[in-house]
């Protein structure tokens, strides 16, 4: 799962819906700079100067933005994709 593929995922109604990942995002502050690759969520570590893996107790604050079959624009978190 990258960025600009077709993923399946449950919205906040729990209906199965299609859609592309247009962005992958954080509340946190220092997730700024963030990739998706092979599904895994990649942010700029300032101090190392390179991406790296988000941690795991952070990966609740991660969501993806996805255009939906109906051109309408989701946020669901990395959780809700199947």
């Amino acid at each position: 799962m990258n960025i600009g593929d077709t993923i399946v995922f449950y919205n906040e109604y729990k209906d199965k819906l299609v859609g592309v990942i247009e962005k992958i995002d954080s509340d946190k502050d220092s997730y700024e700079d963030m990739k998706l690759k092979n599904g895994v969520p990649l942010y700029y570590s300032k101090k190392l100067k390179k991406y790296v893996p988000v941690k795991e107790k952070n990966l609740d604050s991660i969501f993806l933005t996805i255009k939906n079959s109906l051109n309408k624009v989701e946020f669901i978190m990395l959780n809700d994709v199947l």
